[in-house]
């Protein structure tokens, strides 16, 4: 997310752990096109990746409309208002830098198509502490990780995250969220209108 919640919506390999210097030149490079021509550049495979900018140029910040989700697990039904990223630019401008975010709010990625399992976020520009539950295509969470926030200005020393699982979308929400609210693997995530409904 980028205003200090929102780690940046790149591919990173799986891996390991670390983002490196090469890959944040370009993840740099990608959220720039990203930004200046969302409507034609969604996430590109690695090889399309254009040559790397300089890693100090800071994203615009972006607008994002808000929605209710439903959790639906085996005991309850969960709600939660979240901002709804299902634009290249809102994607990776997500949660940057923000020193907070509401007990029971998030933020949801949608994509157009079911991303890879190597592909996945990291926490450029994060300063919150986050859990992470990747969705398919009907909803359904396939899996849940949490995420540390990075400050460092060095692109290249923040954490990436791969799904390890193909996914169609992902929710954000403060570290502990789905454990508190018994969300598991397996549960649904309904964006009524647009998902699992």
């Amino acid at each position: 997310m980028t205003k200090a919640d929102r780690p940046m919506r790149t591919p990173v390999s799986a891996r390991g752990s670390h983002v490196t210097a090469r890959f944040a030149a370009a993840a740099a490079a990608l959220f720039l096109l990203a930004s200046c021509d969302a409507a034609n550049r969604d996430e590109m495979p690695a090889d399309d990746v254009p040559p790397p900018v300089s890693s100090t140029a800071e994203p615009t910040p972006v607008r994002f409309d808000t929605a209710t989700l439903l959790f639906i697990t085996s005991r309850d039904t969960v709600t939660m208002v979240a901002e709804v990223a299902d634009r290249a630019d809102e994607r990776a401008y997500g949660l940057m830098d923000r020193d907070e975010l509401d007990a029971d709010a998030g933020m949801i990625f949608l994509y157009d198509r079911i991303q890879s399992q190597d592909t996945g976020f990291w926490m450029y520009r994060t300063r919150i502490p986050l859990d992470i539950a990747y969705f398919d295509g009907a909803g359904r969470i396939v899996g849940i990780e949490q995420m540390m926030p990075c400050t460092s200005i060095d692109p290249g020393r923040c954490s990436g995250y791969a799904a390890g699982v193909p996914y169609f979308g992902a929710v954000e929400a403060n570290r502990g969220y789905f454990r508190r609210n018994g969300i598991a693997i397996g549960d649904r995530v309904v964006l009524p209108g647009r998902l699992g409904s």
